[in-house]
């Protein structure tokens, strides 16, 4: 846990056992730690404090994790950096990522699994974006941006929303991934495909992909056009939903 050491992490949840076993935990991994048990008292720390890392529920009443996640990426979109934990489903993976969270796990969830994503996240993008996944990728997406066609490749703050045709890639899947825009750059890698759906009445689909990993090649201008994404959405999602 070398890049989560020292990082100050906001544990949000109504339920008190639950934040003392983050708290407690999180603190056996070397962060520094702060408690708040609502969105409404969460967004205050957040105003008053440097928060590098969140963890919250998304229910709870006094101020839900989403007015909070909204509230957060209003007065900064790149910190700090926001993972759910939740067991309900009254609000989708895409919507969760377009609102601009960074992470999602469900509830019951594996510390270790939690630990992971919270050192990926802390890690230097230069570092983060060099460590190849070691969870196999068979498939793959490839795709050209034109000028005409802007709906193929929508990027975010951390991934984007692609067009793969008539294929549907599995949520939880990793896939290669090769694109070349309108300007003549590539851009090209692995990534983990966060959710799908429906892109348009023809039969065809889509699939909101996270970045894990580009190639030596092209890894520079990746990490390039992420840092310099002000989309508040970290994967974006489908501006009109379709059921599959």
């Amino acid at each position: 846990m070398g890049h989560l050491k020292g990082r100050l992490v906001l544990v949000v949840d109504d339920e008190p056992d639950l934040r003392e076993m983050l708290v407690s935990e999180l603190e056996n991994a070397q962060t520094k730690t702060l408690e708040a048990k609502n969105g409404r008292e969460a967004l205050q720390i957040v105003k008053n404090e440097k928060i590098d890392l969140v963890i919250s529920d998304i229910r709870m009443p006094g101020g839900n994790g989403i007015e909070f996640l909204d509230g957060a990426k209003s007065l900064n979109l790149k910190k700090p950096v926001f993972i759910f934990i939740t067991a309900f489903a009254d609000i989708t993976k895409e919507e969760i990522y377009a609102h601009g969270a960074e992470g999602l796990i469900t509830k019951p969830f594996d510390l270790p699994n939690l630990l992971e994503l919270l050192e990926w996240l802390s890690t230097p993008p230069i570092e983060r974006y060099a460590l190849k996944p070691k969870i196999e990728a068979p498939k793959h997406i490839k795709l050209s941006q034109h000028q005409n066609n802007s709906t193929e490749i929508i990027m975010g703050r951390g991934g984007a929303l692609l067009h793969t045709g008539k294929e549907i890639h599995e949520a939880g899947s990793y896939v290669h991934f090769h694109i070349t825009f309108s300007n003549t750059k590539e851009l090209a890698g692995i990534g983990e495909v966060l959710w799908n759906g429906c892109a348009n009445n023809m039969g065809e689909y889509c699939a909101g992909v996270e970045f894990r990993y580009f190639t030596d090649e092209t890894r520079d201008f990746g990490i390039e056009i992420l840092e310099q994404s002000t989309s508040k959405e970290y994967v974006p999602e489908r501006k009109e939903k379709l059921d599959i």
